[in-house]
């Protein structure tokens, strides 16, 4: 019963996984890749008939949300104050024999009761939270301006 669920459940992830595969290779290779929407995400609006001139036509909508995945390149920095300078020359001199020995060895080197690479992935983390909603919307926002009526002479400034 157990394993009858958990392979229900792989099958739906998988499926999810599949929408989305292609766009998540683009981003990788491109920094840019788009989901786009399936056949039943579509949501068609009623017809609305319409005159121009003389004579009459139906104007016919839809509209289907998609995807896009932005890769940003985020750094951050560490640096550990050790205390006088002499310390500091023989910290940094440590660091660099170790990097050259093994350099994943250095990001696991322990300082302060925490690895340096645990220190540089929560400083990343800190800065992927740092967006604020308000922001998130306003990329929303311009991303689908663009892309419904053009980039034609936008300047877009995110404040």
């Amino acid at each position: 019963h157990h394993l009858v669920r958990l392979m229900q459940d792989l099958a739906v992830a998988k499926r999810e996984y599949d929408k989305v595969a292609a766009a998540l290779e683009e981003v990788r290779n491109g920094g840019y890749g788009i989901v786009t929407p399936t056949p039943d995400d579509i949501a068609f609006d009623e017809p609305e008939i319409i005159r121009q001139g003389g004579r009459f036509g139906v104007k016919l909508r839809a509209g289907a949300p998609s995807i896009h995945m932005v890769r940003a390149d985020i750094y951050t920095e560490v640096t550990p104050f050790v205390g006088t300078e002499k310390q500091g020359e023989e910290f940094a001199r440590y660091l660099t024999e170790e990097f050259e020995k093994d350099p994943g060895s250095v990001w696991n080197s322990d300082f302060l009761g925490k690895s340096l690479q645990d220190l540089v992935r929560e400083g990343i983390q800190s800065k992927l939270h740092r967006m604020p909603p308000h922001a998130q919307k306003k990329l929303q926002e311009t991303l689908t301006k663009i892309i419904n009526e053009g980039s034609g002479g936008l300047i877009c400034f995110i404040l």
